[in-house]
C-alpha cells in the first residue's frame, strides 16, 4: 500500500533538495543523448511534437512557442542590447534561435531537463561557440549567475504533477520573500526565479498559461510583480485565442523589467486579445506603445486598482468597476464547500442496481448525484432522482460504517484487489474506502460552463459530488434560499461574477467555492417576504422553462434582473433608514 496521500509517478525531478541557500541542483553537462529518432531540423517544434511521445511532453509539460509570438518577445527583451541571456526551459530552441538572428553576438545560457529537448535544440542550432547548453532542472540549478535578459516558456504543470525531495514552494518562496501556496503550478516558481537571477535594468519575456491571473495561487505572484515595479506589460489571450496547442488554456506573456529600486509603478500596460489576431500587429506592445487593431483592449491600468482585485481576467477586458449598492459578498449570506471527491467514482457512485446486484444495504449507501448533465434545470426535486434511479442512473454513493456484512467485505476486497488503495486520495484515508463527510447543500452550483454559471436548489436534499460546489445559506428559511437560487441565476449577477471566474481555453469558465464568496448578491438578509417570494416565483419560471427543454426568454431573464436590482434598492432603503432611526453612540 502507497504511503499515506504520496504522489505516485509524477516525478520531475528526484534528487534531494539539499541544505544551503541554494538547492544543489543536479546538472549533467556531459549528456551524449542524441537527438528523437526521426527528428527533423528543419521544422524544429512541430517535428519534435511528432517524434516525441505525448505522454512524455505531457509529463514534462512541453507546449512550443508560436513563431510570431517568440519573435514578439525576443523584441522586447533585446531592445535593452543585453549581453548575456537566459533561457531556463529551452525546448527545441525557437527563443535560441530568433535571438541569434536578431542579436548574433548575445551570449545564451541555455537549460533544461529534457535531454530529448535539448539535443533537438543542439542539432538545429549547431555548435555556435555564443550558445552554452546546460542539462539541469533551473528551479534546483546551483548557479548563482545573474542575466540582463531573460526569455522562457516554463513547462506548464499544476501542483499535483510535479514532485520535489522537499519543500520547494517553501524553498522558492524564502529565496524571492514570497509566501507561496502549495497549488502553485510550476511556471509561478519560474518567474520568480526568473526574476531572482534578473541584474537591475535587465529584462525578462514570459509566456505561460493566463490561469495566474484569476487563480487563488496567483495572488502572491501578481502581489511580488507590482509591489517590486517589474511586471511592465501584460498581454491576455482569452479563450478564444488559445495559443498552445492540444492544451485547455487561455495564454499572457509578461514583459519585466528590473528596476533600481524595488518600487511599485504606478501603471503597467495591459492588452487583453478577445479575438483571434495577428500577431504581428501586436508588436507595438514590445515598445510600450498601443497596437491598432480589432478585438483588442489595449489601456493604462493603475497598479492599486489591480491590486485590489482578487481576478484580474474582468478587469483586464473591461477596465470599470461597477456601483453595488445594496449588494453584498456571497459569502456574508452563504458559506461554500467543493462536493464529495470519492477518488474512485466508478467503484463509490452506483446504481440502484448495482447496490442491488452486490447485495449493499440501503444503509450503507447515500442518495448522491455526480454529473450536472443529471441536473438539468434549476430546481432538483425527488421526483428528479427518482426519474434517475429509473433509468439505472448513478444515484448512490457507498458510505460503508460499523459491521459490515460478508457481501460488503466481499465488495471491498474486489476494490483492493484493483489497486484502489493505492490511489492517491484513497491512501490519505483510513481505512481507505472511508467516505468523506457533508451535509447535503440546499444549494449548487455547477463547477464547468460555457454560457454562464447555473445554481440549483436542491430540495431533494440529497448529497454531490464535485460536478458541484455545495453552497449552504446563513439561513434556513426555504423562501431565503429561494430567493437567493434566483438572485444567483440573474443575468445581473451573473455579470457580477465574470470578475471571479477562472477562464480556460474555449470559453470554458470554473469557479472554484472560494470564488463563488465573492460574487455580489443583493442583501436578502433585509428585503422584504414579498420581494423574496418575487425572487422565488422568477426561479421557477426558470425551472419550468427548463423543464420544457426550452431557452428561458428574454423577458423572464429582465424581470429577473429587474426584481434583482429591485432588491438591491430596497436594501440600501432598509439600512439607510435604520441608521437614520438608530440611536447615537455617545
Amino acid at each position: 500500500m502507497a504511503e499515506a496521500g504520496t504522489k505516485l509517478d509524477r516525478s520531475v525531478y528526484e534528487g534531494d533538495l539539499g541544505p544551503g541557500p541554494l538547492f544543489n541542483g543536479t546538472v549533467y553537462e556531459k549528456d551524449t543523448i542524441g537527438p528523437p529518432l526521426g527528428y527533423n531540423p528543419a521544422d524544429p517544434e512541430e517535428s519534435y511534437r511528432e517524434c516525441v511521445p505525448e505522454n512524455h511532453r505531457k509529463r514534462l509539460g512541453q507546449f512550443f512557442t508560436p513563431e510570431p509570438i517568440a519573435k514578439m518577445m525576443c523584441s522586447w527583451v533585446l531592445d535593452s542590447n543585453p549581453s548575456q541571456i537566459l533561457d531556463p526551459s529551452v525546448g527545441p530552441g525557437i527563443f535560441v534561435r530568433e535571438i541569434l538572428r536578431q542579436l548574433p553576438t548575445c551570449h545564451i545560457c541555455a537549460i533544461d531537463v529534457d535531454p530529448l529537448a535539448l539535443a533537438a535544440a543542439r542539432q538545429v542550432i549547431g555548435d555556435v561557440p555564443s550558445i552554452e547548453f546546460t542539462r539541469a532542472d533551473f528551479l534546483t540549478w546551483c548557479s548563482d549567475r545573474q542575466f540582463d535578459g531573460a526569455i522562457a516558456n516554463p513547462p506548464y504543470l499544476k501542483h499535483h504533477n510535479f514532485f520535489y525531495r522537499g519543500n520547494i514552494f517553501s524553498e522558492i518562496g524564502r529565496r524571492n520573500h514570497v509566501k507561496l501556496s502549495h497549488l502553485t503550478n510550476i511556471y509561478g516558481l519560474f518567474i520568480l526565479e526568473i526574476c531572482r537571477r534578473l541584474k537591475t535594468g535587465g529584462r525578462a519575456a514570459i509566456i505561460v498559461p493566463g490561469e495566474w491571473v484569476n487563480a487563488n495561487f496567483g495572488t502572491p505572484l501578481k502581489n511580488y510583480l507590482l509591489s517590486n515595479g517589474l511586471l511592465k506589460v501584460l498581454i491576455y489571450f482569452s479563450h478564444y485565442s488559445m495559443l498552445f496547442d492540444n492544451a485547455l488554456t487561455t495564454a499572457s506573456v509578461l514583459f519585466i523589467e528590473k528596476p533600481k529600486r524595488c518600487q511599485p509603478c504606478k501603471t503597467i500596460l495591459t492588452s487583453y486579445i478577445k479575438d483571434r489576431v495577428n500577431v504581428e500587429l501586436l508588436k507595438p506592445l514590445a515598445q510600450n506603445r498601443f497596437p491598432e487593431c480589432d478585438g483588442v483592449r489595449t489601456q493604462w491600468i493603475s497598479t492599486d486598482l489591480l491590486l485590489k482585485e482578487k481576478k484580474w481576467d474582468y478587469v483586464l477586458g473591461h477596465a470599470c468597476n461597477e456601483a453595488l449598492e445594496g449588494f453584498v459578498p456571497l459569502s456574508e449570506l452563504a458559506e461554500t464547500r467543493r462536493g464529495i471527491a470519492t477518488g474512485a467514482n466508478k467503484y463509490f457512485h452506483l446504481s440502484a442496481d448495482a447496490v442491488r446486484d452486490n447485495n449493499i444495504r440501503k444503509e450503507s449507501v447515500l442518495e448522491c448525484v455526480g454529473r450536472a448533465a443529471d441536473a438539468p434545470s434549476f430546481i432538483f426535486r425527488k421526483s428528479d432522482l427518482e426519474s434517475l434511479m429509473d433509468k439505472g442512473r448513478r444515484t448512490y454513493l457507498l458510505n460503508f460504517q460499523g459491521t459490515l456484512t460478508a457481501d460488503e467485505k466481499n465488495y471491498i476486497t474486489r476494490g483492493e484487489t484493483d489497486g484502489l488503495p493505492k490511489r492517491y486520495l484513497l491512501a490519505a484515508r483510513n481505512p481507505w474506502y472511508a467516505m468523506e463527510r457533508r451535509n447535503p447543500s440546499t444549494i449548487w452550483a455547477v463547477v464547468f460552463g460555457r454560457k454562464g454559471l447555473r445554481f440549483i436548489l436542491n430540495t431533494a436534499a440529497v448529497h454531490n459530488l464535485t460536478a458541484f460546489h455545495c453552497i449552504y445559506p446563513i439561513s434556513e428559511d426555504p423562501l431565503f434560499v429561494k430567493a437567493c437560487v434566483g438572485s444567483l441565476n440573474s443575468r445581473k449577477v451573473q455579470h457580477l461574477a465574470k470578475r471571479h471566474r477562472r477562464v480556460y481555453g474555449g470559453g470554458l469558465s470554473k469557479f472554484e467555492p472560494r470564488d463563488l464568496l465573492d460574487i455580489q448578491v443583493p442583501d436578502l438578509r433585509v428585503v422584504s417576504r414579498a420581494t423574496l417570494q418575487d425572487l422565488a416565483n422568477a426561479l421557477d419560471r426558470l425551472d419550468m422553462a427548463a423543464r420544457r427543454k426550452e431557452s428561458v426568454s428574454e423577458e423572464d431573464y429582465s424581470m429577473l434582473d429587474e426584481l434583482v436590482d429591485k432588491a438591491a434598492k430596497e436594501a440600501v432603503a432598509i439600512k439607510e433608514s435604520k441608521r437614520q432611526t438608530e440611536p447615537l453612540d455617545l
